[in-house]
């Protein structure tokens, strides 16, 4: 592995010496110092170019990544390669012509449709290993500069939690999906702005305020700010619930009469609770000193709990923002572009917009209740002008539950009828399922660090079953908080978006392939595998036939997909794919060790040294087992995708806590 891959030039040398023809085929949608699937790609559509007499483009597209090793390492789609054609005789056609001696590839197989292409495993293991390790933290990531050269500018918006209540499980799920979307971001090369959103403004505030003057205790409050504030809300909400029912009923009522709906919850709304609410929203937002004393001293306290509370999780925010800090210019900027484009009506004290005159079919949005209050659509439209403004992002990336959908089309189609649909194209809604069970499993008036602790207690129970895997972690006391935090950010991302929110801690803390533990374990395996050793700067043909055998060259197909994995993600933005691909890597990781266990067992050691191999010497380390050196180089790669997965998925790799350096180093 003396010779290096960085370049295209140090790439060609590499192909030269397989006896595979250089130059490199370059096409447009390649990317081969980045991917290496991308290399073996544009090889493929080379040759399809000259048996099939296609052109260049047409055969670099008909190109497929199978996504499972078994299905081939690249498909042929026939119908895209030549439509109209009758896929068994044309690709009959194709096998004749396909040289049955190539450097790169075996006989294609016909499936379908398809033509299922392996990479010949001699050449696998020359060409991808020095690939992947020369890259090392960067395999699987790289920049992609805007037309200008350029860093684009992207604004995550996540997490945003409502002050004044619970952080359910929604927020748990938008925090971790948002904080994988920026690192996703961050690994392709884009300049990651990440906001926390606060719901700290508007009706929720005015309702605790009216709670705290009811039940409010300062003792109760120096005590424990947070949790006493929750009691409050839950007690006002309480009290306040049979009204919220009486007003929709009211409501309901009066639209099956064919009456004034507005005029129907009037007459509820005009007391009670609520009457006190609106009291209390009206003095919030015309600056009554009491309310805004009262408003400051809850967002500093739920903010400062917040960030106790990201901080155990990893997250991570470059700015505390919230409806509370949008300036009333930019309100009153848009307010007056929706009536000098006649776009907002009055309707019943309030400013309203009837959607089905902007391309929905049906649907009110209110800008200004009836209350003459700012409401959550209008402080969100100048949240985003506002943005787009200070950051020049390109695109805007708002993670929130489905919830929120209709909220954010309306968002939508307002920006386009008031003369800024070049700015509504730029903000993406990253919706998931709002249907969560963590309250269930949690209760009420619960502060987010419960969410932690929770899993930690499941953790320190499953390290207590499986105490032989237990063993990798050290002192299970110290080990759970932080294995505890890896599996409850697994869990989540292992969960498609569109899926119910489970926070089922039994399947977080197992040691199932694609859970946190699971990963953790393997990463940490292979460091104790690993410890001593050393990759040697040159493999020889032996050790580099050794990995042809079928358990290592299959790893070694798993581990060139990586990057193929990110890209997907980076386009759907869901994380569960690369979840799904780091178990079928420790899953493979798995067969190996557990086949040269068994080779072990019958008196043949595969780890014996081989020629090129340089043993560094151990100290304090019980692995006296020496390994081949083309073994060193594979678990190496090994260790890096996974590493490297894991820290896009948001994991601190437990074996890397407090280590001078995670990789293993280069034999001089």
């Amino acid at each position: 592995m003396a010779t290096t891959t960085y370049s295209l030039a140090e790439l060609e040398t590499v192909f030269a010496g397989l006896s595979v023809e250089t130059p490199i085929p370059q096409y447009s949608d390649s990317d081969v110092l980045h991917n290496p699937l991308d290399l073996c790609r544009s090889y493929l559509a080379d040759l399809l170019c000259k048996v099939a007499e296609c052109k260049p483009a047409t055969a670099y597209r008909s190109i497929q990544w199978p996504n499972n090793i078994f299905g081939g390492d690249l498909t042929v789609t026939l119908p895209k390669l030549r439509p109209g054609v009758k896929p068994n005789e044309f690709a009959l056609d194709l096998m004749n012509k396909f040289p049955n001696d190539h450097s790169l590839f075996l006989l294609p197989m016909l499936d379908g449709v398809h033509l299922r292409v392996f990479i010949v495993s001699e050449t696998l293991s020359r060409l991808f290993l020095p690939y992947i390790l020369d890259r090392k933290t960067t395999f699987g990531s790289h920049d992609t500069p805007s037309f200008d050269g350029l860093r684009k500018k992207l604004v995550v918006e996540f997490s945003s939690p409502n002050i004044a209540s619970e952080f359910q499980g929604k927020h748990l799920r938008s925090t971790i999906i948002g904080a994988f979307v920026s690192k996703m971001h961050e690994a392709l090369g884009w300049e990651v702005t990440k906001l926390n959103y606060l719901g700290d403004w508007g009706k929720p505030i005015a309702l605790l305020k009216v709670g705290w003057d009811k039940f409010g205790n300062e003792d109760a409050y120096q005590a424990n700010p947070v949790g006493h504030l929750l009691d409050v809300y839950h007690q006002i909400e309480e009290l306040f619930q049979p009204e919220m029912v009486a007003s929709r009923q009211a409501r309901d009522e009066a639209a099956r009469n064919g009456q004034d709906e507005g005029e129907a919850q009037l007459e509820i709304e005009n007391r009670g609770v609520y009457a006190e609410r609106n009291a209390a929203s009206k003095e919030l937002e015309d600056g009554d000193e009491e309310a805004l004393a009262f408003w400051k001293r809850v967002r500093e306290a739920n903010i400062e709990n917040y960030k106790d509370f990201y901080a155990e999780l990893g997250v991570e925010f470059d700015e505390y923002t919230g409806e509370s800090q949008i300036k009333p210019e930019t309100m009153a900027e848009v307010e007056q572009l929706l009536k000098e484009k006649e776009i907002c009506k009055e309707s019943a004290g309030a400013w309203v917009i009837h959607m089905q005159d902007y391309g929905l079919k049906a649907g009110t949005a209110i800008i200004r209740d009836r209350t003459g209050a700012t409401t959550y659509l209008l402080r969100d439209l100048a949240a985003i002008i506002e943005r787009s403004r200070k950051f020049e992002f390109d695109k805007m990336i708002i993670v929130a539950a489905n919830d929120n959908n209709m909220h954010f089309i309306h968002v939508h189609h307002i920006l386009k009828a008031i003369g800024m649909e070049h700015l509504a194209n730029k903000v993406q809604h990253l919706r998931f399922s709002e249907v969560s069970k963590m309250s269930e499993k949690l209760g009420k008036g619960y502060r987010p660090q419960a969410i932690i602790s929770h899993c930690e207690e499941a953790i320190a129970a499953a390290l207590q079953t499986d105490k032989e895997k237990a063993e990798m972690f050290g002192c299970p006391a110290e080990s759970a908080k932080a294995l505890g935090v890896s599996s409850l950010v697994t869990h989540e991302l292992s969960t498609r978006t569109a899926s119910t929110h489970s926070f089922d801690t039994c399947a977080m803390t197992s040691f199932k392939p694609g859970t946190g533990l699971d990963l953790q374990f393997w990463h940490a395996k292979l460091g104790e595998i690993l410890a001593g050793h050393a990759v040697a700067k040159q493999l020889s043909d032996e050790d580099y036939e050794a990995l042809a055998d079928d358990n290592p060259a299959n790893l070694l197909r798993i581990l060139v997909q990586y990057p193929e994995v990110t890209h997907a993600a980076y386009q759907s933005l869901e994380p569960a794919a690369i979840v799904t691909y780091l178990a079928s890597v420790t899953e493979q990781l798995a067969e190996c060790l557990s086949e040269n266990e068994e080779v072990i067992e019958d008196g043949v050691d595969p780890f014996e040294d081989g020629v090129g191999a340089e043993i560094i010497p151990k100290e304090d380390t019980a692995n006296d087992e020496a390994i081949a050196p083309g073994f060193i180089a594979l678990y190496e790669a090994t260790r890096v995708v996974l590493e490297n997965g894991m820290h896009l998925l948001g994991l601190v790799p437990y074996a890397n806590v407090g280590a001078e350096r995670s990789d293993t180093p280069i034999a001089e």
